[in-house]
């Protein structure tokens, strides 16, 4: 018969190859979806009635939607993240207000821009400031007509039954939505975008 302190030795010994084993084929998690997503509806609703911008990319490349927030973090990871591959994809995205009384004048202040690319790109930039997060805004210069286009935007995410920002739908070459949020790493986003 075994002795109490062999059994923890063997037991401990196992954990700890259980713990290397995970290790070694961890990776990130999937978007989180929640039951009543309609990817279509997300992705069709978006296209027909949303208002976005997308940063230059080659001509015919596939198209992704994303609804982010500009206070969020997790959106700001999912901007460094899906950077490197916005050349290969017409990534479309869509500020809505989700998080607090800064998300809305911000999203419009990014939509009224010439450049909106580039001024997604400051509120980026300037997220972690330790005074502000973010490009600062003036609601008295915001225009009615755009800033419900934030709201309109806001409510197409609630609709299709995004409980999340950011939250991404890619239509894939057999005519899946495919889900995807700031979890995935770039090589991930690569393999859902079709770009591997």
């Amino acid at each position: 018969m075994q002795s109490i302190v062999s059994r923890r030795k063997i037991l401990i010994a196992s954990l700890g190859a259980a713990a290397v084993g995970l290790t070694r084929t961890a990776q990130a998690a999937p978007a989180n979806v929640p039951s009543i997503w309609d990817g279509k509806k997300m992705y069709d609703s978006f296209l027909k009635d949303g208002t976005g911008f997308s940063f230059p990319h080659k001509p015919n490349a596939p198209v992704a939607v994303v609804a982010f927030d500009t206070q969020c973090p997790d959106c700001m990871r999912l901007l460094t993240r899906i950077k490197p591959l916005l050349n290969d994809v017409d990534v479309i995205f869509y500020p809505i207000s989700y998080m607090n009384i800064h998300s809305e004048p911000q999203a419009t202040t990014i939509l009224m821009s010439k450049d909106p690319c580039k001024t997604f790109e400051e509120q980026h930039e300037h997220f972690k400031d330790p005074d502000f997060r973010g490009i600062h805004y003036d609601v008295s210069k915001l225009p009615e007509d755009l800033r419900n286009k934030v709201w309109t935007n806001t409510k197409l995410h609630r609709r299709s039954g995004c409980r999340a920002v950011p939250y991404g739908v890619f239509k894939n070459s057999k005519g899946e939505y495919v889900p995807f949020d700031e979890n995935l790493t770039t090589e991930e986003l690569k393999k859902v975008f079709e770009l591997n």
